[in-house]
């Protein structure tokens, strides 16, 4: 069976079109009441829009790609229409249906199909072309990267530019610029499909009241800046870290065609993020040494996929991305419930910091990890602390989880599964009777 592609976000979506007008166009279409047949089949989405004439225009996607259909006369690529498909799809995907595309599409989609099978590598790790077919052409794959390439290439040297002028103004005055300066230079990286340094672009809003945490954030946009124009420098691991953090797409094919772990996993905890109406949840698996994050997307509410058990266990094969310390990963195939395997060894809050800062070594643009931590003290206050014997730091975390915690402890010390981004502890999860118990669920009513 073919996975299923890594869902695009909107961010991602905008970064493919062509030029500002199309990603315009695209957001204005991108509502259920202009189209007609929505359908996700797998591995596939199509449906019809309504444009001027009397013939809705059928536009297709294939998902392995992303590849685009479509029957308007535009020469984009992609064009509007393949855009506010995509860009539906990340938001009402309860609209779509499942039906078997029209026979043109089809066919399309089944000659794409067929020459991805003839491109798979042979025994001999040649690519096996039948014989009357032509290999793909290599050099119009380069100028496809190439031209995605020097986008982000130019985004990046006037982003440059916006931050050496940032400091020049000195950091004082970064919080009476207009929200519009920040939006602004967002804007634009998304333009230069660049949707990851968009992100912390839009960030630095967040940071303006702690000049130490702002300089930090700036940091870390520069290095990109710097880290680009030298990306053929870095190891693969490396090049691979520099490209998710400027908000490239993982390759999930090539990802679970290279095999990962399989194991017991033991389901840690999950998080939630809201950021510019998209809610990024995050679902940890340890085990032994091994950690992964699942990452789901829901945009404007949307329900997310059926989640792994928070605090139980999995029998599953896990394949992660590549990476310097790789965290992101994939389940392949089915995941089963299994026999929850020992408790991991718990982490000082020192030793966490340790940990932590060796993965920061690796990947400077990592932006979180998760760890087992205790036994720890928790001090109530503005903010919370968790403190050890090694200790303390700052904890975050909606009021309702951390007085849960509060009253699990009675008092005395508890050992977590908690995030930490470099600023604050977030608790995902408690032991408690010789079990792991998820704060989501403890909160629920």
């Amino acid at each position: 069976m073919t996975p299923a592609p890594t869902p695009l976000a909107p961010d991602t979506v905008l970064a493919l079109a062509p030029d500002p007008a199309s990603a315009q166009s695209g957001r204005k279409l991108a509502t259920p009441g202009k189209w007609q047949n929505l359908n996700a089949p797998p591995g596939s989405l199509w449906g019809e829009c309504q444009g001027s004439g009397q013939t809705p225009y059928l536009t297709g996607v294939d998902l392995s790609g992303p590849a685009f259909r479509c029957s308007c006369p535009s020469r984009k690529f992609p064009c509007k229409h393949a855009l506010a498909l995509l860009l539906l799809h990340a938001t009402h995907t309860g609209q779509f249906g499942s039906a078997t595309p029209p026979g043109t599409l089809q066919s399309w989609l089944d000659g794409r199909a067929a020459r991805a099978t003839a491109e798979r590598p042979a025994a001999d790790g040649n690519p096996a072309t039948p014989a009357g077919k032509a290999a793909p052409d290599p050099a119009a794959q380069a100028r496809r990267r190439a031209a995605r390439e020097k986008k982000v290439t130019a985004g990046l040297d006037a982003l440059q530019t916006f931050l050496k002028d940032l400091i020049r103004d000195g950091l004082a005055h970064a919080p009476a610029r207009p929200y519009s300066d920040w939006d602004t230079q967002a804007a634009r990286l998304v333009d230069a499909q660049a949707p990851g340094a968009a992100r912390l672009v839009r960030q630095i809003p967040e940071h303006l009241s702690d000049p130490a945490a702002l300089l930090a954030h700036l940091s870390r946009l520069y290095l990109l800046t710097e880290a680009w124009p030298r990306e053929t420098t870095l190891s693969p691991d490396g090049q691979a870290d520099l490209r998710a953090a400027l908000g490239f797409l993982i390759d999930s094919a090539a990802v679970l065609d290279g095999g990962g772990i399989r194991a017991q996993w033991q389901v840690m905890g999950q998080s939630l993020t809201e950021e510019d109406m998209i809610t990024t949840r995050r679902t940890w698996l340890v085990s032994g040494d091994h950690t992964a994050v699942l990452l789901d997307f829901s945009a404007w509410g949307r329900p997310f996929p059926p989640a792994l058990p928070p605090g139980g266990a999995v029998q599953a094969e896990v394949c992660h991305a590549p990476g310097t310390y790789p965290q992101r990963a994939l389940l392949r195939g089915e995941a089963t419930a299994a026999a929850a395997p020992p408790h991991a060894q718990s982490l000082t809050l020192d030793a966490l910091l340790d940990r932590h800062g060796a993965a920061l070594a690796l990947n400077p643009w990592l932006e979180r990890t998760a760890h087992l931590t205790g036994p720890l003290h928790l001090l109530p206050g503005d903010p919370w602390y968790a403190q050890d014997s090694t200790g303390r730091l700052p904890m975050t975390g909606s009021e309702r989880s951390l007085h849960t915690l509060l009253a699990l402890s009675g008092g005395e010390a508890l050992t977590v599964y908690a995030e930490w981004n470099g600023a604050a502890l977030t608790p995902l999860s408690v032991q408690s009777g010789g079990a792991l118990l998820s704060l989501r669920q403890l909160e629920t009513p």
